[in-house]
């Protein structure tokens, strides 16, 4: 019975970890030097057709890459870029649910809908963009000047995140880290001239209160979003035709 037991045991946790490491995409494209980093074990250098399973964190140095996921889902990293996938939950080629952290770099996905609406993430350190079905790209980590009628002239360029909308429409809203950051920076209120009077002092923001600045992205616009910056535009013409953007109309 002992015996039966720990077969069982053994059985079991092989289960777990084939569905811990189950392949959840594979390369399709490749152009450049590109290393797959799992969880454990070494890095390892990526090609057409190598697999990709959750946890894999996916490190661009050179060139371009894309792959596909389970559900038929694509995505497109740039060069210098750097995604760590933290969910990947499919039941054979339906999504259950998808999340993935865009560390650095540039990201074009485009996302097949999914029955029941499940959920499809990517992240950067300072916003959230969820979509059900449609085409978008994210750049991590981009330097901007202030939004309209924040700094005036002359005002120091900001590191930022930027969300562009090609087709369909994307949900956008702050990171943790942003609304977190932006309550600190909150100024002081100003100080009273003449007779001293009470004033309210800075009031923190509340996340239902970001959300509202970050609703749905629609077609052909797009979001920059850092602390205390943000603006919502078309998107710029400089994007549709940088290296990367030219690089997806070929493959």
């Amino acid at each position: 019975m002992k015996q039966w037991i720990k077969q069982c045991l053994v059985a079991a946790a092989a289960l777990v970890a084939g569905q811990a490491f189950a392949e959840i995409g594979k390369i399709t494209v490749v152009e450049g030097n590109a290393l797959r980093r799992p969880k454990e074990g070494a890095p390892v250098k990526l090609a057409v057709g190598t697999p990709i399973e959750l946890g894999d964190t996916l490190d661009v140095d050179t060139g371009n890459l894309k792959l596909e996921l389970n559900d038929g889902s694509v995505i497109a990293l740039g060069e210098k870029s750097k995604l760590q996938i933290n969910e990947a939950d499919f039941e054979g080629q339906e999504r259950k649910g998808f999340s993935a952290v865009l560390e650095a770099g540039k990201l074009w996905t485009k996302v097949k809908k999914a029955l029941g609406g499940a959920k499809y993430e990517v992240s950067t350190e300072r916003a959230v963009a969820g979509v059900r079905g449609t085409i978008f790209r994210i750049d991590a980590d981009t330097l901007v000047k202030a939004a309209k009628g924040k700094g005036g002239k002359g005002a120091k360029a900001r590191k930022a995140s930027v969300v562009r909308v090609v087709e369909g429409v994307v949900n956008v809203k702050p990171s943790a880290a942003v609304i977190k950051a932006s309550t600190a920076a909150a100024p002081p209120p100003p100080k009273p001239k003449g007779p001293r009077t009470q004033v309210a002092g800075p009031q923190e923001i509340s996340l239902d209160e970001w959300e509202k600045k970050f609703v749905d992205l629609q077609q052909n616009q797009q979001i920059v979003i850092g602390v205390d910056l943000w603006e919502q535009a078309e998107i710029e013409a400089a994007a549709k035709n940088d290296a990367f953007s030219k690089w997806l109309e070929k493959n």
